[in-house]
């Protein structure tokens, strides 16, 4: 994986760097930022033949702006490059629309076009406001696209979620139903879809930044594409539970995520399920071990894959963590997983996907996993 950052930036912010994978022929497309040394600015990689090399392209380092006339502190740094995105979602018609704060949609034969605009609240710099809007996730049930995520308006945050009936070159705002009245509200976290079937899972608990030893979390459920939704509200959940992948495996919905142990307890996952995407369970993890799920595939056989990992800390405040990454594979049944090591790195693992030919492919800002 080329590093995504500069020669002087070896550093990359949690987040930052690699955070999804477009599928892309045998290979894929790596979404994300690269640090200039002033910023962070968007960027793709793409893989070589075989799949075991992702390659910054364009290289933001061959797209140099002469900044030798501008002061220091109004310096930009080198651009970015590609195709932004922090969801894609596969059409039918075997285009792919890219979702951020611009719907954008790159036709089978690689032209790219801007699409609708969500017009998301942003931070202005000459403003006094710290409204803002992020995209989380995004599918597709039936000919309707999906799109879910977090915005801060006057100091609320709540979610929100688009729909679009057009490919997204239109969009229009659906309500949903509110877990809990005035104040701050959960945004949408990820989401999943199985024919007009769609869940749309809350980003955290109510507890994942409070000292509450239990929590709830909302979950939404629509039986048309979308168009219409309900609540559930699931109880229990520990101090730090934050969602990161959903998906639908052998007639059960999953929702998984991991608890936060910080600052002196390993990260763990956790998993909940659902038969009617109504009801929701959760399931115990002990199996499961140390390691907190960043990202959720469903294989060619129909199998569920989660992938993790487990920070360990420097031996000195010096020292910089390592990262020992983990994969969890499922038979579709709530606790039906094996474990697999993917060793341990200085960067963890950030994304997986899996290809038409069955590859599921794994990638972080340092290293590419295969399993073909």
């Amino acid at each position: 994986m080329q590093w995504p950052g500069s020669k002087d930036e070896d550093y990359v912010a949690p987040g930052q760097g690699l955070q999804l994978l477009a599928r892309e022929g045998n290979c894929v497309l790596g979404i994300g930022t690269y640090a200039n040394g002033y910023g962070y600015v968007p960027v793709n990689w793409s893989g070589n033949a075989d799949c075991t090399r992702l390659t910054l392209h364009p290289d933001p380092a061959g797209l140099t702006d002469d900044e030798s006339d501008v002061p220091n502190s109004m310096r930009h740094g080198v651009p970015g490059g590609g195709v932004p995105a922090q969801a894609v979602v596969d059409w039918s018609d075997g285009s792919q629309v890219f979702v951020s704060s611009v719907i954008r949609i790159r036709e089978p034969g690689g032209q790219v076009r801007k699409l609708a605009d969500l017009k998301l609240p942003w931070a202005l710099k000459e403003s006094d406001t710290s409204d803002r809007g992020t995209v989380n996730s995004a599918v597709r049930s039936g000919n309707r696209l999906l799109i879910g995520g977090s915005e801060t308006v006057s100091g609320a945050t709540g979610p929100f979620l688009y729909a679009s009936d057009d490919r997204g070159a239109t969009v229009h705002r659906v309500t949903l139903p509110a877990e809990r009245s005035g104040g701050s509200r959960t945004p949408v976290g990820p989401m999943a879809a199985d024919g007009r079937e769609v869940i749309a899972v809350g980003s955290y608990s109510s507890n994942a930044f409070t000292t509450e030893a239990t929590g709830t979390l909302v979950v939404w459920h629509s039986a048309d594409s979308g168009a219409h939704w309900t609540k559930a509200i699931v109880d229990g959940l520990p101090t730090g539970t934050r969602m990161r992948g959903a998906f639908r495996a052998a007639g059960h919905w999953f929702a998984a995520g991991d608890i936060s142990g910080a600052p002196t307890q390993p990260d763990v996952p956790v998993l909940l399920t659902s038969t009617d995407g109504t009801t929701w369970t959760k399931t115990d993890t002990t199996a499961l071990g140390a390691g907190g799920v960043v990202a959720t595939t469903v294989d060619a056989q129909g199998y569920p894959i989660m992938v993790g990992s487990l920070r360990v800390p420097g031996k000195s405040p010096e020292v910089r963590p390592t990262y020992c990454g983990a994969v969890w594979i499922g038979d579709g049944t709530p606790a039906g997983w094996q474990r697999g090591e993917l060793g341990c790195h200085a960067q963890p693992p950030a994304a997986v996907t899996t290809l038409v030919n069955g590859t599921v492919v794994v990638a972080g800002n340092s290293d590419v996993w295969l399993r073909r």
